[in-house]
């Protein structure tokens, strides 16, 4: 069991919220939580074990092919909930597989929004029955087929990791954030043509044929291996 003392609410700047789910979710928060904590951006790293639950807002937000990288190294530490969703903009299966706990949609009644955080609390997920049969069915065929084939991944990997520069490293995880070209040459202090220097770059070296493919192959293998700027 979970057993949350204190919650962490990660909103939408200069978005308000709308929904009933959102203020009925909010609700619940601050009666049955000691302390509960809203802002638009998530803590400082050194500070993100202070709370035991986190929930992400994720209106505007388009995480169909791709989750930020930050939410998912957080995941890895904290119970994360995805909530305020719109269905088109979300793909259940990405967030099951990168370990959020659940997913409540803009469109949720209140009385599922409660059985959702009740059952999340007692270490259930709260997503599609169907979305988690066909994940437990993908993951037991790709590990059947990965057996043979993992010390190979692992030695390629590794070679793709090592031919990486640094500053290489740093546009890719700043592209797996969700940054744009500009947001990161303003961020690395650098000019946009150099960034798309290190894009070609990083898609040879990595085997990635555009950005998406590119974001997922950091999200997958330099996730644990960068640290978090805030």
């Amino acid at each position: 069991m979970i057993q949350p003392t204190s919650v962490f609410i990660k909103t939408v700047q200069n978005v308000r919220p709308q929904t009933q789910s959102y203020s009925y979710l909010i609700k619940i928060l601050e009666a049955f939580f000691g302390k509960v904590k809203m802002e638009d951006c998530l803590p400082h790293t050194s500070e993100r074990h202070d709370f035991d639950l986190y929930l992400v807002d994720s209106a505007g937000s388009n995480w169909q092919d791709l989750v930020p990288a930050d939410l998912i190294m957080l995941a890895k530490l904290r119970p994360v909930i995805v909530f305020n969703a719109n269905p088109d903009a979300t793909c259940e299966k990405n967030l099951l597989l990168n370990n959020f706990k659940g997913v409540f949609y803009d469109h949720d009644a209140p009385e599922n929004v409660f059985k959702g955080l009740v059952r999340i609390i007692n270490d259930e997920l709260w997503f599609s029955r169907k979305i988690i049969s066909s994940t437990f069915i993908e993951i037991l065929a790709m590990v059947t087929n990965s057996e043979q084939s993992n010390t190979l991944n692992i030695d390629s990997t590794h070679e793709q990791l090592v031919n990486l520069t640094k500053r290489e490293k740093s546009v890719i995880y700043l592209l797996a954030q969700g940054a744009s070209n500009h947001d990161i040459a303003d961020r690395l202090n650098i000019s946009d043509h150099t960034v798309k220097t290190h894009l070609y770059s990083a898609f040879k070296k990595t085997s990635s044929r555009n950005r998406i493919e590119l974001a997922n192959w950091a999200q997958r293998y330099m996730a644990v291996r960068l640290p978090l700027h805030d």
